[in-house]
């Protein structure tokens, strides 16, 4: 293991432990860690931020739904116009 490949995860688990505390802040952290230190493509860096911001989410919301947090209604209502502007402009 070369030395910059254990920087980069010694970086990974820092933004770990940040994201942890603080809840967020992981794509801003997680990108210049994969790019500059382990060497990825941006393109690349940002599809795997992506993902684990998704699944740091999704485990968020299904955590909150098991406890009744979740108005489903507003949900629905933020939702519906986001997927649809996405759907519209992702060409």
């Amino acid at each position: 293991m070369e030395f910059t490949d254990f920087f980069g995860y010694i970086a990974a688990l820092a933004i770990g432990i940040v994201m942890g505390l603080v809840g967020g802040g992981g794509s801003i952290l997680a990108v210049p860690v994969l790019v500059y230190l382990l060497g990825l493509n941006p393109i690349i860096s940002t599809a795997y931020s992506l993902f684990i911001v998704g699944v740091t989410a999704l485990i968020g919301a299904l955590k909150n739904i098991r406890k009744g947090l979740v108005d489903f209604r507003t949900a629905i209502v933020f939702a519906t116009p986001a997927f649809i502007t996405v759907y519209i402009t992702r060409k």
